[in-house]
């Protein structure tokens, strides 16, 4: 018997390769000589070293100084921070953990408004702000992230 959450997985997964297959005008993949830092990234993303990551954290920050609109150079930097988050969750340190999050939340926001059809960077930002929802209480943190519109207006069955 399978649970529901791998069905919905596996559900995710299909529709993700589905609209993969039919979205007009998508970029192509990035390669290795157009992103310099993919393997330390790479790297990083396996170690969780905290050094390493300080390292690539500034490289990528310096790089952004000289090249502040490429998106791919946000993108990096924000998984450099959900890397940290990774380093800071470790030893329950909520704190540093949440101002991580926060990092890479504003710097995946940024690779969007520079190239908004970024699956990656929009996925990232789907999972940074699980994660986010995830540090607090779960049951009042989710609210917060609801559109502002939305407030006030009653959604439930029977409302009038």
């Amino acid at each position: 018997m399978r649970s529901p959450n791998s069905a919905y997985l596996r559900f995710l997964a299909v529709a993700y390769a589905a609209l993969l297959s039919i979205a007009p005008g998508a970029p192509a993949p990035v390669s290795a000589a157009d992103d310099p830092l993919g393997p330390a990234v790479e790297a990083a993303r396996k170690t969780r070293d905290e050094k390493q990551l300080q390292s690539l954290k500034a490289q990528l920050e310096q790089m952004i100084a000289q090249n502040p609109n490429d998106a791919g150079l946000y993108l990096d930097l924000a998984k450099v921070q959900e890397y940290f988050l990774d380093v800071y969750e470790m030893p329950k340190d909520k704190k540093a953990a949440g101002e991580a999050v926060d990092k890479a939340i504003d710097a995946a926001q940024h690779s969007i408004q520079l190239n908004d059809k970024s699956g990656d960077a929009h996925s990232l930002l789907a999972d940074l702000y699980g994660r986010k929802i995830s540090l607090g209480n779960a049951m009042f943190a989710g609210p917060k992230f609801r559109p502002q519109g939305q407030r006030g207006k009653c959604q439930g069955y029977g409302a009038r």
